[in-house]
């Protein structure tokens, strides 16, 4: 799998044009410190790109907090700053602990937190983040895991490593990191490219984490938000199970059964609201939701 993670440096992105590419997934960076007013300024617009052109999508949160009461307080505004997204991040949640916090750290203490204070503010967010439902996982680097982190209190948690060498990583690593000058079409200048090893929607749906519906045997090939012209149809294509697509609110859309060809299941949705007007479209007998249609 192939994805990129990107903050407000990058400034506007083309997300079909990334998509189309063969991006796969995208790690955003929500915000960094202790409150929401300090959510990355272009975080809502990334993740609804993303999710509209059909990526993965997971977060990131800068940290720092010199102390694991400031690490709780990074993760409920991190919380905060997520909640739109519950139910449609199909990517962990990343705690970033780096050098650029160690310095932060250092200029508000006087002093160098020590490996035990590193380890401990990072376990401390992860923990909280996942008494919230999400996934955590920490991101870092080989210098970090050898040298900084006492990695035997981070084990619980997902791995996302920054080596762009050729050397082989922690076998426990998800996600890596592999470059911070990769180029990709819809992003202007550089950004950092990403190879992932699991699959993360699959994996945190069975375990009912991010607010994904535990247990899905069906996938959508439409996700995020999608706007549909009144009067006009839009097709959608359900894998697995024969899922029943209701919608939220009636008379916005209508659902209609196509066909079933071998594994997929083919639904026309039918604009029949009023412009403007939307609606989530849910599983029949319950489940999260799939996706969110709007009338354009």
């Amino acid at each position: 799998m192939n994805g990129i993670d990107v903050s407000y440096y990058q400034k506007t992105i083309d997300w079909k044009a990334v998509k189309a590419a063969g991006i796969d997934f995208a790690i955003l960076r929500a915000g960094f410190g202790n409150t929401a007013a300090q959510k990355d300024k272009c975080f809502d617009a990334y993740a609804k790109g993303a999710l509209d052109a059909g990526l993965g999508v997971g977060a990131y949160w800068f940290s720092y907090a010199a102390t694991v009461q400031e690490a709780v307080a990074e993760a409920a505004a991190c919380r905060d700053v997520l909640a739109p997204y519950w139910g449609k991040f199909t990517y962990p949640i990343y705690y970033d602990y780096e050098y650029d916090t160690e310095r932060y750290v250092k200029s508000q203490t006087g002093r160098d937190p020590t490996r035990a204070e590193r380890t401990a503010v990072i376990a401390t967010f992860l923990a909280a983040i996942e008494s919230f439902g999400w996934r955590g996982g920490v991101y870092t680097n080989r210098d970090y895991m050898q040298n900084r982190l006492d990695m035997g209190p981070l084990l619980p948690y997902e791995l996302w490593v920054a080596d762009y060498g050729a050397s082989a990583i922690d076998p426990r690593a998800g996600l890596r990191q592999t470059t911070s000058t990769g180029k990709v079409p819809g992003i202007a200048g550089n950004v950092d490219l990403n190879t992932g090893f699991l699959d993360y929607p699959a994996l945190l749906r069975a375990a009912g984490k991010n607010g994904l519906a535990p247990g899905a045997d069906f996938a959508s090939d439409t996700t995020g938000t999608v706007e549909i012209a009144r009067y006009a149809v839009y097709t959608v294509k359900i894998t697995g199970r024969d899922v029943t697509l209701l919608p939220g609110t009636p008379g916005v859309v209508w659902p209609i059964r196509c066909r079933r060809e071998g594994n997929d299941t083919f639904w026309h949705l039918a604009a029949v609201g009023e412009p403007g007007a939307e609606t989530g479209v849910y599983p029949l007998g319950g489940g999260a939701k799939i996706f969110t249609a709007r009338v354009k």
